[in-house]
């Protein structure tokens, strides 16, 4: 498919901002593979107008769905009516999509996609003591999966502190242990930047990584830079780096079976 016609369908990306989303690039390519005709729309939506915006969107009748990121992944979750169980224990959504009643439909990601790019891309999370700055939506998704893929140990970080402790409080429920804590990396061999510091030149890094060497891995959700300044830093001390591309593609195959575009479709998420 090159130019839109009449016929074509439509895939959202929901955000503010958007001008760094990564979707519409991504999902053309997997369409063109596919041979699907759609497009992926991106929307800019403030808070204030997302409810609005996605009671009107849920009527449109050649949409197949919605990409949701920063910063309506937790605010979106309130306009679905049904809710996968790992985005009910998240708190947060990632996509959504019009189920047969007419409401939304929602799912959450963010975590199985980080851990099944980490664990294709680096080695298994099982024992590994993490470090996860930044709790909102998907900072909870990724604390919530690196706990059910095995870490010893999951702290989380945040700017807002009642935030922090409530993920901790989450996160410990499940069996593994977590804690809020302040953004050092000393001492934690996986460290994950999930909050939005590194997508401004001007933003100080998001984690300390003094003390932080080769034996540690370090990977941010960040999609644009495509090479944050964490990242470089982390490279330079020799650690194993994760960059946000590699989890949002392998979140790909999921997301294709969700908005029905292939039952064929490799899917890592399975």
């Amino acid at each position: 498919m090159t130019d839109p016609t009449g016929r074509t369908r439509l895939l959202g990306v929901v955000g503010d901002p958007v001008a760094q989303v990564r979707a519409p690039e991504l999902w053309g390519t997997v369409f063109r593979e596919l041979g699907v005709d759609a497009v992926c729309v991106p929307f800019h939506v403030r808070p204030t107008d997302l409810e609005a915006f996605l009671d009107g969107a849920r009527r449109w009748r050649n949409l197949d769905g919605l990409l949701i990121t920063v910063p309506h992944k937790a605010a979106a979750m309130r306009f679905a009516t049904e809710l996968s169980d790992r985005a009910r224990q998240v708190g947060a959504v990632n996509c959504l999509k019009v189920g047969e009643s007419g409401g939304w439909v929602a799912d959450m990601l963010d975590g199985v996609g980080f851990v099944t790019a980490f664990e294709g891309g680096i080695g298994p999370v099982g024992g590994r003591r993490a470090l996860v700055v930044g709790c909102g939506g998907a900072g909870s998704a990724i604390a919530l999966a690196l706990a059910d893929a095995g870490a010893s140990a999951v702290d989380v970080s945040d700017v807002d502190g009642a935030r922090a402790n409530e993920l901790a409080d989450r996160v410990s429920a499940t069996g593994v242990l977590s804690r809020p804590v302040a953004a050092l990396g000393r001492g934690y061999d996986l460290i994950v930047n999930a909050s939005p510091a590194g997508m401004r030149s001007t933003d100080p890094l998001p984690v300390d990584l003094d003390g932080v060497g080769g034996d540690a891995a370090v990977a941010d959700v960040i999609t644009e830079p495509a090479v944050t300044p964490l990242i470089k830093e982390a490279t330079q001390r020799g650690c194993a780096v994760q960059v946000g591309s590699q989890m949002t593609d392998a979140q790909v195959g999921g997301m294709a079976d969700f908005f029905g575009y292939t039952a064929a479709f490799a899917d890592p998420l399975r």
